[in-house]
């Protein structure tokens, strides 16, 4: 039995040289990832986000570039990558599926944290229930009511329903003239107790 010593030199550069571009691709990624890491951290600690927000962003950052990164190499390494993309895209539309209240939820959490239409601290209503404002999480925002009572409300809710903030109603502001008058009908009063006092004597 002869061997093409040829074709299998040429058959081993050509696996040498898809390993050595995974490689690379692996290495990109890994430098990428660490970029991406860094900048979605500086921006969450900007925009005041809580810890596990934060922590639940970047491992969703950290799936979507190992996902990426391992379809790309598969596809170097001669996988079929229609076939891998398809596949991955049933398993993502199941899944997304399965978890659409929770991820309903961590997105509304997302928006109140970015938008702030209200803080913690702040004393809100949202439906039948009313609180103050103790941490907005990932899938609930809870409040504390004023029987000190828990309470844990999804963020879809909060999300779609009117909230009344009582922290930042206005108080209506009493005007010179009102104040004005008040003391005059206060000297008013005091004048007229007197004289009638005077009377009695």
């Amino acid at each position: 039995m002869t061997i093409d010593t040829t074709a299998l030199q040429s058959q081993l550069a050509a696996i040498w040289l898809q390993a050595l571009n995974a490689v690379i691709v692996v290495i990109v990624a890994m430098v990428g990832h660490r970029l991406v890491l860094n900048w979605t951290a500086r921006a969450m600690r900007r925009a005041r986000v809580d810890t596990s927000t934060t922590i639940l962003v970047k491992r969703a950052i950290s799936a979507g570039f190992f996902t990426v990164t391992l379809l790309f190499v598969l596809g170097i390494l001669g996988f079929n990558s229609t076939g891998l993309l398809t596949l991955a895209g049933a398993v993502g539309l199941a899944f997304s599926l399965a978890i659409q209240d929770i991820l309903k939820n961590f997105f509304s959490g997302v928006y109140l944290l970015l938008e702030r239409p209200f803080r913690v601290g702040d004393t809100i209503r949202v439906k039948d229930q009313q609180g103050v404002v103790e941490n907005i999480g990932v899938r609930t925002t809870e409040l504390r009511s004023p029987d000190n009572v828990q309470i844990l409300v999804p963020n879809a809710v909060v999300f779609a329903e009117v909230v009344t903030n009582h922290t930042h109603a206005v108080v209506p502001a009493v005007t010179t003239a009102e104040t004005d008058g008040q003391a005059a009908s206060t000297s008013t009063d005091t004048a007229a107790a007197a004289a009638e006092a005077q009377k009695k004597r």
